[in-house]
């Protein structure tokens, strides 16, 4: 018996429940990052091995599984569009607000605004740099695999 196979809802009904789905996973999503933000703001940085291992790896798997998927099937974003100038634009976005974080740690253990500071400029051109470099390359990538599924149905048309 292939219960498992056999679909009860009607278009509309599947058309709800993949926004649902859409919807659980972006809440999972984010609810993670959020935990493990608040986690490594409470018990600093050096305890993360010890308080969100756990919930990192979740997260890290749904990223890379989203990432995959999408790449994989031509799809970039709904909104956006993979140009140079809206990723690297992405790229500063995150890199100040993940420097924003770091240096709000630091002045939080350290107690001192320089060095707070400091982190700040070097963590912002780090991770603007190697998340600019990532975005480029996966643009890259979502481009040819874009142009291959578009021969391949040019070719299934003929």
């Amino acid at each position: 018996m292939k219960w498992y196979q056999k679909n009860n809802l009607d278009e509309m009904q599947e058309l709800k429940f993949l926004k649902l789905e859409s919807h659980g996973f972006w809440l999972g999503f984010f609810g993670l990052f959020l935990a493990i933000a608040v986690q490594v703001f409470l018990y600093g940085p050096e305890n993360v091995k010890d308080t969100c291992v756990g919930e990192f790896i979740v997260f890290l798997c749904m990223g890379i599984y989203l990432m995959g998927g999408c790449l994989k099937n031509g799809i970039w974003d709904r909104h956006l569009q993979a140009t140079p100038a809206v990723n690297i634009s992405l790229s500063l976005l995150a890199a100040a607000v993940t420097a924003l974080f770091n240096a709000i740690l630091s002045y939080r253990n350290y107690h001192d605004t320089a060095s707070a500071l400091s982190v700040f400029i070097v963590s912002f051109f780090l991770l603007g740099a190697v998340l600019s470099i990532t975005l480029c390359l996966c643009t890259s990538l979502y481009h040819r695999r874009k142009k291959r599924l578009e021969e391949e149905k040019f070719d299934e048309e003929e």
